[in-house]
C-alpha cells in the first residue's frame, strides 16, 4: 500500500546502520509521492546501497523540496548518483551535504545539476573539502541558474588569496549575501 500523507521525514541523527536504512527505504518502496521534507543528517547513510535507495525515491518522487544528507558520509560517487536522479525532481529548493568530505568533482556535478534545474535556492556544502576551484564552479553556476539564495561553502579548504579571488568574484556577479564563505 502507498502512503500518500507523509509530507516530512526527519530521521537526523538515529543510530540506525546502513541496513536499517535499506529497511527503511523498502518501506518506501511503493512510491511516496507527497514526502517534501527528508532529513537524514548524522546518520550512517553514506553507503552505496543507501545511496541507490535515496536515489530510487528521488526517482519516484517529484515533489521533494528539503534533502538533508550532512554528515552522512556522503561520497563524491554517492554526490553523481544523487545528482542524476534530480532531474527528475523539479521542486527541490534546498539540498544539504554538510560534513561529507566533499571534493571539487562534487562541487561540477551539483554545478551541472544546477545548471539544469532552476528551483534550487539553497545548498548548503559547508565543512567539507572543496577548493578554490570547485568553488568558483558552483559559483558561476549559481548566476546561470538565477533562482539561489544561499550557497554555503564556508569551512573548506582555501587560501586567504584564493578568498579574495572568490570575493572579488561574488561581488563581480552580484552575488554578495548569496554566497557565504
Amino acid at each position: 500500500m502507498q502512503n500518500t500523507s507523509l509530507k516530512s521525514l526527519n530521521l537526523s541523527k538515529n543510530p540506525f546502520l546502513p541496513k536499517g536504512a535499506v529497511l527503511f527505504f523498502r518501506a518506501l518502496k511503493g512510491g511516496n509521492s507527497t514526502l517534501q521534507f527528508l532529513s537524514l543528517a548524522s546518520t550512517c547513510c553514506g553507503s552505496v546501497q543507501v545511496i541507490m535507495m535515496i536515489c530510487a525515491l528521488l526517482l519516484r518522487n517529484t515533489v521533494m523540496s528539503h534533502l538533508n544528507l550532512n554528515n552522512t558520509g556522503l561520497s563524491d560517487d554517492g554526490v553523481t548518483l544523487i545528482s542524476e536522479s534530480l532531474a527528475h525532481n523539479t521542486n527541490l529548493t534546498s539540498f544539504c551535504m554538510s560534513g561529507n568530505g566533499l571534493e571539487d568533482g562534487s562541487a561540477h556535478e551539483i554545478a551541472v545539476t544546477l545548471a539544469d534545474k532552476n528551483s534550487i535556492q539553497h545548498i548548503d556544502l559547508s565543512s567539507n573539502n572543496l577548493t578554490s576551484t570547485g568553488m568558483h564552479v558552483l559559483i558561476q553556476s549559481s548566476t546561470v541558474q538565477g533562482q539561489m539564495r544561499r550557497l554555503d561553502l564556508t569551512n573548506n579548504k582555501i587560501t586567504p588569496r584564493q578568498y579574495m579571488t572568490l570575493v572579488k568574484a561574488v561581488e563581480d556577479l552580484a552575488l554578495v549575501g548569496v554566497v557565504v564563505f
